[in-house]
Formats: structure tokens, sequence, C-alpha cells
């Protein structure tokens, strides 16, 4: 009872655009594959050239699927970082309506930028023009996102726990891989850093400071709820600038690598890229002692961790109205969804550690 449309956890809205994603592109793969082994089967060209194919065609395909694979993988980690803002900020989420379209904007605008990854390929000079006004478009969206979140932490009650330091950690490397997207979608720059360390360098903070860095918040924010115990949050929050100083380290030197000139998917490479080279390498040591790390304490916890509240975190959502871990039937009677980002019916209760409704019994 209560549910609708705007109820939802921004976190669903992220899933749902996601599997909107999902049953578009993927048939795409699908029928790539069929095509090869066609190919491969009965030998018809279709993309190898000493057949007759176009190797051009099977870029167009694989592209097609790809770039929306990428948000298929992203767009949850936005609905992620929406429920961390919001909960560890203590404050209703800015812009609701705005996150949640934009978040199926996204979507849809993902299948018509593929070609901004063949800007080199041979296409035509107005192909090419086309895909690189509608790559900038993508900009919008996601800014609506960055913008939002931004307002939500603006005057906020902020609590800098471990899943919180990885949301403000998303927010600075995902602007960062987002701004440099500029350069390789404009022509003229995209022709100089197409398949060099300066790709390399954005798709890492796109993907692992957008996406990987939002899995760690998110694994942090619901592991209490999965497992039923607290992790060590001092560790949690070790590791977490191990695994941002180590990320910035490894990958921020590719951009100045890329930006010279340094090619991807070389073993080799001139003396003046060495120390660039060294600094990754001594960053992607420090990023692994914090993946480590978490591991470690995170395991721990199974073994000595305390006993989680129902809701540690004071979070809104129907999952941290029930136990920790929830039980079989997840709630004894069906309960009634309110606004997911409303705070003020809860306070914090000291004899459990958690948060409880007021007015509601407190529950070890």
């Amino acid at each position: 009872p209560g549910m609708t449309w705007f109820r939802l956890p921004l976190f669903c809205w992220g899933l749902y655009a996601t599997a909107l994603m999902q049953i578009l592109a993927t048939p795409v793969l699908g029928i790539t594959l069929v095509l090869l082994m066609v190919e491969s089967t009965m030998g018809i060209g279709i993309f190898n050239p000493q057949l007759g194919g176009d190797p051009v065609l099977f870029q167009h395909f694989f592209w097609f699927y790809s770039h929306p694979a990428v948000y298929i993988m992203i767009v949850p980690g936005f609905g992620i970082i929406s429920e961390l803002v919001s909960v560890f900020s203590r404050k209703h989420i800015f812009g609701y309506s705005f996150i949640a379209f934009s978040s199926v904007a996204i979507a849809m605008l993902s299948f018509i930028v593929w070609g901004h990854h063949m800007f080199t390929s041979g296409q035509s000079v107005l192909v090419n023009t086309i895909f690189s006004a509608l790559t900038f478009s993508v900009a919008i969206p996601t800014a609506v996102k960055i913008y939002n979140w931004v307002v939500t932490l603006y005057k906020g009650s902020i609590s800098f726990e471990t899943p919180m330091l990885y949301a403000l950690a998303f927010l600075f490397l995902f602007t960062i891989g987002g701004l440099t997207g500029f350069p390789l979608a404009t022509l003229a720059t995209d022709v100089h850093l197409h398949d060099t360390y300066f790709v390399v360098a954005h798709f890492h903070y796109v993907m692992m400071g957008g996406l990987v860095i939002s899995m760690l918040g998110g694994l942090h924010y619901w592991w209490p709820k999965m497992t039923g115990k607290m992790y060590n949050e001092k560790l949690g929050q070790i590791a977490c600038g191990l695994v941002f100083i180590g990320f910035n380290l490894t990958f921020f030197t590719q951009f100045l690598m890329g930006s010279q000139g340094m090619p991807r998917r070389y073993h080799t490479y001139a003396s003046e890229f060495q120390i660039y080279h060294q600094f990754s390498t001594a960053g992607s040591y420090i990023l692994a002692a914090g993946l480590f790390m978490t591991a470690f304490y995170l395991i721990a916890s199974l073994v000595n961790g305390r006993t989680a509240p129902e809701n540690p975190w004071g979070a809104a959502t129907l999952e941290w109205q029930t136990t920790s871990p929830p039980h079989f039937e997840n709630f004894e009677a069906a309960p009634t969804v309110g606004d997911p980002y409303d705070f003020s019916d809860l306070t914090y209760d000291p004899k459990t550690e958690g948060w409880v409704r007021k007015g509601a019994p407190a529950t070890a």
C-alpha cells in the first residue's frame, strides 16, 4: 500500500533504466555472434574482407551494443549514489523527478552515440559531426544528476561514514571522467587522443571511478542489512582513503602520458614516459592494498563484527524497516510505503545504536 512510481527509491529507477537497455541492446550482441558463426561455418562474407565482408560493419555491431553496455554497468551506480548522498546528508534528495527521468534519458541516448568510438575508422565528416553532437548531449542528463547530488549535500548534516566517503569519492572521480570525455567527443582533438593512454585513463575514471567506487559504497551501505554484522568503521575509512589515493596516482598520470602521445597496447615506450609509468605502478599497489584491506575487514566482520541494528544509517527506504538480515518473509505484515527520502520520522536510539521510527518500540 502507498507505492507509486514517484515513491520508488532512485536506485530502483536506475535498475529500471538498466533493464530497458539490457532488453534492447543484448539482442544485437546475439545477432552479431550468429553472424560470426554463419561467416565462419558457411564462408559467407559478412565481416571478413577476404570473403568480401566489411570489418567496419563489425565495429558498428560491436559498439552499438558495447556503448549501452557501459551505461548498463554505471546507471545502477548512479542509483546507489542517490541513496547514499541523501541518507548521509540527512536531507531529502533534491530534484527527485529530474534524477529519475535523467536515468531514462541516459538509457535512450546510449543507443545513438556508438559512432564516437569510430571517428578514425573512415566515417564521413557528416556522420562524425552528427555523432559528436549526440555525444555531447549525453552530458546533459548526467550533469543533471551531479548538480542535484551537490545541491542535496548543500547545508546537509553530512556524516562521513564509509559509504558516504565512497559517494564523495565518486562525485570527484566521475566528474573528472565525464569532463575528460569532452576532448574525446571533439573531432579535432579525438584524432590525436584516439588509442592513447588518455582513453585508458578516461575509461577507468568513468568505469572504476564511477562504477566500482559506487559499488563499494553500496556494498558498505547494505552490508549490515545483508549479513546482520557491522564492519570496522575506522578500517573502512582508511581503506577508502587508500583506494582513492591509489586510484588517482594510477590513472591520472595516464592522462598526462596520453596527452603527450603515449599509445595504449604497447609494451615499449619512449624514455620520457618512464616516470609516469613508475608513478602509475606505485599507485596500483596502493589501490590493491586498499581493496585487500576492504576484503579483509568485511570478511572479518562475519566472524567478530557486532550485531547490526535494523537501521544503522537512518535510512527511510523499505529494506531498513525490517530485521538485519531480513527474515524469510521480509515483513510480518505488508508495510505502508511513504516518501523514501523523508527522514523526519526517524530518531537515533543509543541502546541499539540504530535509528527507529518515532513512537515505535526499539528492538535489539
